[in-house]
């Protein structure tokens, strides 16, 4: 057994239980506070000391201790607590141990992120001609006008497994992660990769569908149009609780976030509007339209880089297909769900009994509302489930059984065929029948 002594205004000895182990180990097994924010894997260095005395009776810095060591500089008596093991009496300082790291973490709530590195793909987005708003308009018609673009605009992301972080002047900042749990399997690593790169396009391609409504609506309100400029980017950041103690929040940060900013920013000079980066296209080449190739070198980087403006997608993306669908049968038809209703009502007077007792054009409202939302959260796998089942819940409420609830299909594809005519074809019936089954089979389990 060997004592380990901290240096401190009031000085701490404390004794080791096993040969070999850590200083960070020794500190927790006695509950003597050191901070070690990654969780003791050489990837922060808030656990590091400084060695007073009894360097020799140190191990030698492994090769993750190391790397940090060249990285930073340090002299032989710093050591990374979590990676040092000790074999004899030493007399060690706490480097991080001020008022003010004590205040930072003691606020650390029980479920806050102290800091962890994660693969993601960062999405920034700007608003083009903002400022000549503001400057012709009230203040409230500014505040009003900005809350329903970010609302407008950050539902595609949300609806595609992404997350918004901040909402940054007239921009937004939002990561799509890589499960965390597919670490485990490097093998799929690749696989789910490309998941989140496609996620990350489909929700652009959807923003930039639901900015052209939105310029109608500001058009016709406020003679007024905007456009938008979007750069991706994907790597490793840091995500962790960021902040004054009193006013923290998750974020992520890391120059992969620097240069997801850096691309939005660079539509302007190339007249583009969606810009990715070499490490998104090498991965979805096949998968995606280009019309501009970049060889750039962003400020603040010393080597080029190239980018890529993206236009839509080169093979045919199913959710996103049946997204546009959707939206273009209800413009062209503002009475789909009345006539679905009708339809069932004539083929299926039995079925229709069951909405006898409602009120139909609230019904009606609730249908398209319902079937809206659903079919805009198909591309996020994870999280489509609450909402299945919340649709079924509806159906189940007026007295429909489950066994029933695939007889809408047939109806749901007849409305769609009229409603687009001409854009009606095969393969889209096609992705609408395997969607359908696949939300009514969710549906089923209430």
């Amino acid at each position: 057994m060997h004592t380990v002594t901290f240096l401190e205004a009031n000085k701490h000895i404390l004794n080791t239980k096993n040969p070999g182990e850590t200083i960070l180990e020794t500190a927790m097994e006695n509950q003597f506070p050191l901070y070690h924010l990654c969780g003791g894997n050489a990837r922060c260095t808030t656990c590091r000391v400084f060695v007073v005395d009894g360097l020799k009776n140190l191990s030698e810095r492994n090769e993750r201790e190391q790397n940090v060591a060249t990285r930073k500089g340090w002299k032989d008596q710093i050591r990374l607590a979590c990676q040092t093991e000790i074999y004899g009496n030493i007399e060690i300082q706490r480097i991080i141990q001020d008022d003010l790291d004590l205040k930072t973490v003691r606020s650390e709530g029980k479920n806050s992120k102290t800091g962890e590195e994660r693969y993601a793909v960062i999405l920034f987005l700007d608003i083009k001609g903002f400022t000549s708003f503001t400057e012709a308009s009230l203040a409230y018609d500014v505040v009003f006008v900005l809350n329903r673009f970010f609302q407008e605009m950050s539902e595609p992301i949300i609806n595609n497994g992404g997350y918004i972080d901040k909402f940054i002047g007239d921009g937004i900042l939002a990561y799509f992660f890589l499960d965390a749990d597919s670490i485990q399997y490097p093998s799929n690593t690749d696989t789910l990769k490309k998941e989140i790169y496609i996620q990350s396009i489909r929700a652009c391609m959807r923003i930039l569908d639901k900015l052209n409504s939105f310029n109608e609506y500001m058009k016709e309100r406020f003679h007024h149009t905007f456009d938008i400029r979007i750069g991706l980017h994907a790597g490793t950041v840091i995500y962790g609780d960021i902040g004054h103690s009193d006013h923290r929040s998750l974020t992520v940060l890391g120059d992969t976030v620097n240069v997801a900013s850096r691309l939005e920013a660079l539509n302007k000079k190339t007249n583009t509007r969606l810009l990715i980066s070499d490490e998104i296209y090498n991965s979805i080449s096949g998968e995606i339209s280009v019309n501009k190739k970049i060889i750039t070198r962003l400020r603040g980087k010393s080597e080029k880089m190239t980018a890529y403006s993206v236009i839509n997608f080169r093979k045919r993306d199913k959710i996103l297909e049946v997204q546009r669908s959707l939206d273009l049968a209800i413009l062209r038809n503002p009475n789909f769900s009345k006539d679905m209703y009708s339809i069932i009502e004539v083929a299926r007077p039995d079925l229709f009994s069951y909405f006898k007792e409602s009120n139909m054009k609230s019904l009606e409202e609730k249908f398209i509302q319902k079937i809206s939302q659903v079919i805009e959260k198909v591309g996020d796998k994870k999280n489509t489930n609450n909402e299945l089942t919340e649709l079924g819940k509806f159906h189940a409420s007026i007295g429909i059984p489950k066994a029933e609830f695939k007889a809408i299909i047939p109806v749901i594809l007849n409305v769609l065929e009229q409603s687009l005519n001409q854009n009606w074809t095969n393969e889209l019936r096609e992705d609408w029948e395997e969607l359908l089954n696949r939300i009514t089979d969710q549906m089923t389990n209430i």
